[in-house]
């Protein structure tokens, strides 16, 4: 057996993705689809509050950029609100039925690492911490990507993690079997997870092994945390002129943790 049982490095990838794995994106997409649960995209009061604390931010009839689109449960809030939008994810099925939903939405599946879409935007949006699931050079990569595409005056919305997540998160052992299928894969499998803690690069890394019948996959999932001076001083070496942090946004839920700040940063 090819189990994988060490802790990987900071940001390590793995042989296998959860985003496009082929029968776990549709899982996911299910997960988005459901308003009650903050399981791939927040529940939808959240969504909402979420919505109005960006257009609060930003000029009406907005060109926003919505990076990790899933969906499209921000892209049409924001259509229907007269923003023009364009929207990327590296989720299949998520793009399928985005755009089978809406055509007056440019979506685009791709890896906005590696394809940051061209054009000039009044907004760039990247919610439920996606920030997070990157490595420092990614995310480096990603900020003069979007530093470059925004209009002057142009503004950056995103979350990321506090310091708090080592509250909500500790090291440990887990497994669980589900004889009839289930998230992971649709027959029985028995899936191996590990939580690790990087104190010095402050991320946590979520080890998965998946034994099937036919295979053994391996998956590795990041987040990163910061503080508020932390990520004020990311934002200004890159070039923005402004940071505001917004702490305690939303309501108690049951997302990753709920110790998250809200960033607005401006070109």
């Amino acid at each position: 057996m090819n189990i994988i049982d060490t802790k990987p490095k900071p940001f390590q990838r793995s042989s296998c993705n959860i985003w496009t794995d082929p029968y776990i994106q549709k899982q996911m997409l299910q997960e988005h689809l459901n308003p009650e649960t903050d399981g791939a995209s927040r529940n939808w009061a959240s969504i909402l509050k979420i919505v109005d604390f960006i257009n609060s931010h930003i000029r009406p009839t907005s060109h926003i950029l919505d990076l990790g689109c899933g969906p499209g449960l921000y892209a049409e809030l924001f259509r229907d609100q007269g923003h023009e939008v364009t929207g990327i994810d590296f989720n299949k099925a998520s793009i399928d039925y985005a755009s089978q939903r809406r055509k007056d939405i440019r979506y685009i599946q791709d890896d906005y690492i590696l394809h940051y879409p061209a054009g000039n935007y009044d907004a760039v949006m990247m919610i439920y911490c996606d920030m997070g699931t990157h490595s420092d050079q990614e995310r480096d990569t990603l900020l003069h990507h979007i530093f470059d595409s925004l209009t002057e005056g142009g503004k950056l919305i995103f979350d990321v993690f506090t310091e708090e997540l080592i509250k909500d998160k500790r090291e440990e052992r887990n497994w669980e079997y589900s004889p009839s299928g289930g998230f992971w894969n649709d027959s029985k499998y028995l899936l191996l997870s590990q939580t690790f803690h990087h104190p010095k690069e402050k991320c946590f890394t979520y080890q998965y092994n998946l034994l099937t019948d036919d295979e053994i996959k391996h998956f590795i999932v990041w987040d990163r945390y910061y503080n508020e001076e932390e990520i004020c001083t990311l934002l200004k070496n890159v070039g923005f002129k402004s940071c505001s942090v917004y702490k305690d946004m939303l309501d108690t839920n049951n997302f990753t943790s709920n110790h998250e700040m809200f960033v607005v940063t401006e070109k």
